[in-house]
């Protein structure tokens, strides 16, 4: 006995077109490498960061656990390459006011006396010169009367 059940959606059997396409061989664009990054390590010298290995192609950022210094070291991608290092001192910023506290050199104190005396020096020439002004002034009084 045989069913005679139909689906209820159509059935189309169709068949898509083979597409042929003609194989081009398409000129592969030269990349140029980049360098990777990997991260902080944590460091205990400046010597340590320098011995420290790392492949071409590769960048390497530490932080020295004992001075405030950043360390980078950058590996060309050739044998023949040097590895590039690069020092960079933190500096702390105040955050509230926006302002960078650093070391200051010494300032040479002998300076800033040379320059008080000066100060005291011009001061004395404008009190001596207002003295002959109004000097001057009070002859002038007395013989225009």
């Amino acid at each position: 006995m045989m069913n005679n059940f139909q689906y209820p959606y159509p059935q189309n059997n169709f068949q898509l077109p083979q597409v042929i396409q003609n194989q081009q061989t398409m000129p592969v664009p030269t990349q140029t490498p980049q360098l990777q990054t990997n991260g902080l390590v944590i460091v205990r010298s400046e010597e340590e960061a320098r011995n420290y290995p790392i492949a071409y192609g590769n960048s390497v950022t530490f932080k020295d656990e004992t001075a405030p210094y950043i360390y980078t070291k950058t590996m060309g991608f050739s044998q023949m390459d040097r590895p590039i290092f690069e020092k960079f001192k933190l500096v702390k910023e105040d955050v509230e006011g926006g302002s960078a506290t650093e070391i200051s050199p010494t300032v040479d104190l002998s300076i800033l006396d040379d320059i008080k005396n000066e100060i005291e020096a011009l001061w004395d020439e404008v009190k001596f010169l207002r003295d002959t002004r109004t000097k001057s002034s009070r002859k002038k009084e007395v013989s225009d009367e």
